[in-house]
């Protein structure tokens, strides 16, 4: 085998860490986990770069069924992630490896009774706009209405970033 990390029977090719997440994550249905961070983004990344985050970023995050949101404004990310505790935390650690990222200020990181943005916009969302951030301030206003827990925390930081605008 030449390449350890992948698994090939005929036409179907496995990643041992997607097995790892399938498997470990049966475990923990029921269980779910919030992460929420802000981070300074590399000040040497190009615009092509910032795409292939957003990219692989959305492609990652529904391919394991997390939700969530990531916002980029000026040079700043405010990313939340939602679902499996042992994929959350493993995509975690790999963020905060990642070059892209520097200076992680960690907001939240908490077992939840349940997914606070299932709902918007499908699961989870690579917000690039500044009218995507407004509905996203107004998603997280009707949650923070409900007294849906840690809205009044992601709101506070969306309306931080919008006053940036």
């Amino acid at each position: 085998m030449k390449n350890p990390k992948l698994i090939t029977s005929g036409s179907l090719i496995l990643d041992i860490k997607s097995l790892y997440f399938y498997f470990f994550g049966l475990l923990f249905m029921g269980m779910l986990k919030t992460i929420c961070y802000k981070s300074d983004a590399n000040k040497a990344l190009h615009l092509l770069e910032f795409e292939a985050l957003f990219n692989q970023t959305q492609l990652k995050n529904d391919s394991h069924n997390i939700t969530g949101f990531l916002v980029k404004r000026n040079d700043v990310f405010f990313q939340v992630l939602e679902g499996n505790p042992i994929i959350i935390d493993t995509v975690y650690e790999d963020i905060k490896k990642d070059y892209r990222h520097t200076n992680i200020t960690e907001f939240l990181n908490t077992s939840i009774p349940h997914l606070s943005f299932k709902t918007f916009d499908i699961g989870y969302s690579v917000i690039k706009d500044i009218d995507t951030l407004y509905s996203l301030q107004q998603f997280v206003t009707n949650l923070n209405h409900q007294k849906h827990e840690n809205s009044p925390l992601f709101l506070e930081i969306i309306e931080a970033l919008l006053s940036d605008h």
